[in-house]
């Protein structure tokens, strides 16, 4: 069963192909050569996302067509992450602060 290791392992494939210089292609490989164009995936993908979420919504799609949907955008995520030298270590620490300082905020006493 798939589980959040596979993004560590999904991350460490795309951190290789960046690392490798070889005649080898991959779509990988392509996009981390192409920026621009991994960034207009990016953007393809969330706007499919998007299309994906209204409709199961609306009772016309399914969950399977969004998760698919879901993990097109984070790989190619990753990508652009890859692209710019952020890890996904990086974005977990972003997150995580957020998260606590918005838990603090909340459990503070108000000050008048």
């Amino acid at each position: 069963m798939a589980n959040e290791k596979f993004l560590a392992q999904l991350w460490a494939t795309i951190e290789s192909r960046k690392a490798e210089a070889g005649p080898e292609t991959s779509y990988t490989r392509e996009l981390l050569a192409n920026p621009s164009k991994a960034r207009k995936k990016v953007a393809e993908e969330a706007h499919e996302v998007n299309e994906a979420h209204q409709a199961l919504m609306a009772g016309q799609d399914s969950k399977d067509h969004l998760a698919h949907e879901a993990a097109d955008l984070i790989y190619h995520l990753f990508v652009v992450l890859a692209s710019a030298d952020v890890t996904p270590t990086e974005v977990y620490a972003v997150l995580e602060k957020r998260h606590l300082q918005s838990h603090r905020g909340s459990q503070e006493p108000k000050v008048p």
